[in-house]
């Protein structure tokens, strides 16, 4: 049906080379879930009433790097069927085996009997109206935290703008993008963009952990219906600017805190940058400032004897990113 490709891309910046790496990716596969083609998968039967399948990449996605996933989903051909189908990224303790309940939950949600697969983040396709969830009556999407699906990220919309059922039999392009210098996660259905979501997906959901595993639910309720998908194709690669301010952040050390003398700023970074730091007052004036230079690895000190004792903040800036950092100062009287 389609012809499988990964593209992981990545910079080695100590020489400045980069390199391409093709693979046919592998997938757990868990519950009703079973293999078509070498890169086809069904995740629920038209036999069986409440199948629940997942499969899961057995590789993990880096969030620190730009992400372009492209898929085919199939939802079936019956028009009064359900439940539907989720792209989920996860650090669940179950890992690759990790399999929710079926039904509405769609083999990630959490429910009454079920606690869902978490911490989470699903793009869900819903096929089915269901009163206790914040769902449309057409074929809908939505972004679910932790499984959470009476309260999505954001409110439903439709799968497809101009209405049309996705359940017609037919495989329809899904592409989801992560671009971490930005904030920004996509989902687009047939080249039309759906969902356009601006939020730090590594902190708020993965608590700064950077690699997730990812792969696909699905789950059928009181009548049969097969839902498949196709992997196309995932293309990682390092995004420059997140790392630049990354290695920025990094390099910058700010210390002791509380202070009573001297306030020592260390810098060491992977590469020479401009550097600007200031020094201000609770009530925002700026006390002392280093104006914008050249530098990669030196230490410099802001002398405090002389100041009232309060509270200030420092902040170093390359121009892109900026740290700032609230500084406790204990002013010392000498004999």
């Amino acid at each position: 049906m389609f012809k499988v490709f990964y593209i992981l891309s990545t910079s080695l910046f100590l020489t400045g080379l980069s390199f391409e790496l093709f693979a046919q990716p592998s997938f757990a596969l868990n519950g009703s879930s079973t293999l078509l083609t070498d890169n086809c998968y069904q995740l629920t039967s038209g036999q069986s009433m409440n199948d629940v399948g997942s499969l899961w990449c057995e590789f993990p996605l880096e969030l620190n790097n730009v992400l372009d996933l492209n898929f085919a989903v199939n939802l079936g051909c019956s028009k009064n069927a359900g439940e539907g189908f989720a792209f989920v990224m996860h650090t669940d303790s179950t890992g690759l085996d990790a399999l929710g309940c079926a039904g509405e939950l769609l083999g990630f949600g959490a429910g009454s009997e079920c606690v869902g697969i978490q911490p989470s983040l699903a793009v869900e396709i819903d096929t089915r109206y269901n009163r206790g969830h914040r769902d449309l009556y057409q074929p809908h999407l939505s972004l679910v935290k932790d499984g959470n699906m009476s309260s999505p990220l954001l409110p439903p919309v439709r799968v497809k703008s101009a209405g049309k059922d996705i359940r017609d039999c037919e495989y329809h392009h899904v592409r989801i993008t992560w671009k971490p210098s930005e904030k920004e996660f996509c989902v687009y259905i047939d080249q039309e963009r759906r969902i356009f979501y601006q939020e730090d997906v590594l902190n708020t959901f993965f608590n700064g952990k950077s690699e997730v595993f990812f792969g696909f639910t699905a789950s059928s309720g009181r009548k049969a219906t097969m839902q498949m998908v196709c992997v196309q194709s995932l293309k990682m690669e390092v995004d420059p600017y997140f790392e630049r301010q990354h290695n920025f952040e990094e390099g910058v050390g700010i210390y002791p805190n509380p202070i009573n003398e001297k306030l020592t700023i260390d810098v060491n970074l992977f590469a020479q940058d401009s550097v600007q730091m200031q020094l201000f007052d609770s009530s925002g004036e700026l006390v002392y400032e280093i104006p914008m230079h050249l530098t990669q690895a030196q230490k410099y000190y802001f002398n405090m004897p002389g100041l009232p004792t309060g509270v200030y903040y420092i902040t170093v800036t390359n121009g892109t990113s900026r740290i700032s950092k609230r500084i406790v100062h204990i002013s010392s009287i000498r004999a």
